[in-house]
């Protein structure tokens, strides 16, 4: 074998190896700044102000915080939420599908569905 066969194939195996190592590329617009903003449900009572994988709920009537967690954006597609009651102190998560930029269709453990949808401004 040539020293230039050798370092083609040592340069291949290393594009390889590296490709093995990153895993799937998530797109950017399903997580960090393309859920950055303001969220409601459609039966009202609050906002959701997502940033930066973190996010709380305030109370539209009080301003008062009713919750706060996190999310993680595992697709562009799919989205979970976690968070813990400032009302109940109990901790909840939600899967959530993203059929389109401004709305997440969300079913939390306990089998229960409820809609968000960005809130323009």
């Amino acid at each position: 074998m040539t020293r230039r066969n050798s370092i083609w194939i040592l340069a291949a195996a290393g594009a390889l190896l590296s490709a093995c190592q990153q895993g799937p590329k998530i797109d950017p617009l399903a997580g960090g700044g393309g859920l950055t903003g303001n969220w409601a449900p459609d039966g009202g009572g609050y906002t959701a102000i997502f940033a930066n994988g973190a996010f709380r709920t305030m109370a539209t009537d009080t301003g008062n915080v009713i919750s706060e967690g996190g999310y993680t954006a595992n697709s562009a597609t799919e989205v979970e939420l976690r968070w813990q009651s400032r009302i109940t102190n109990l901790a909840n998560q939600a899967r959530c599908n993203r059929p389109d930029a401004n709305t997440l269709l969300c079913t939390d453990q306990a089998g229960k569905a409820f809609t968000l949808r960005r809130v323009a401004g």
